[in-house]
């Protein structure tokens, strides 16, 4: 019984720990994530998660917990995500609480995407993830979030992308203060 109990807690660790995949620039991804080829652990993380993983052609994932500094994700705090073009059709940014489910927050903002950004001629563009919207710019809430996670979907990927994650220009995650304080 003990072994067993022991095998369990050990399992459920596994699942439940870590981001899964290799580290792009702070954003965890898996390239056999919505695969025939995902092993026994990579299903299990996916079905705890609730993560309804399309195959690699139609979309790739990347996670991220912390921000470019390696701190934490606070839902009092607020970030900037910027970036340049990304190797697909369309990409979205959406904000999951630390329970792996969207924040129980009526803003219907829980993320912004490639169409409500504004990109200047070089397609450099920004996001803000903040508590309450701010003026003038896509935004994620992250009002009831908690120690929250970010999620972003590169969707109809690009086959170089898709080949090879390292290839791709990851969006940067910088805080800009916390509780209205720098």
């Amino acid at each position: 019984i003990a072994g067993l109990l022991v095998g369990a807690a050990s399992g459920w660790r596994a699942i439940t720990s870590g981001m899964g995949g290799e580290s792009y620039s702070g954003w965890y991804g898996s390239t056999v994530t919505g695969s025939a080829n995902a092993g026994p652990w990579l299903r299990a993380r996916v079905a705890v998660a609730g993560l309804l993983a399309l195959t690699r052609d139609q979309a790739i994932y990347f996670t991220r917990k912390t921000d470019d500094s390696g701190e934490r994700f606070r839902a009092d705090c607020r970030y900037r995500v910027s970036g340049g073009p990304l190797p697909g059709q369309w990409w979205s940014v959406t904000v999951y609480a630390a329970d792996n489910f969207l924040p129980l927050n009526d803003d219907d903002a829980l993320s912004f995407d490639a169409t409500e950004v504004r990109p200047d001629a070089q397609g450099q563009w920004s996001g803000g993830l903040a508590p309450t919207r701010p003026e003038g710019e896509a935004w994620a809430s992250t009002r009831n979030a908690g120690n929250f996670d970010i999620t972003l979907r590169i969707y109809q990927p690009t086959p170089q992308a898709q080949a090879d994650f390292a290839s791709i220009p990851m969006p940067r995650v910088s805080k800009i203060d916390c509780g209205g304080k720098a």
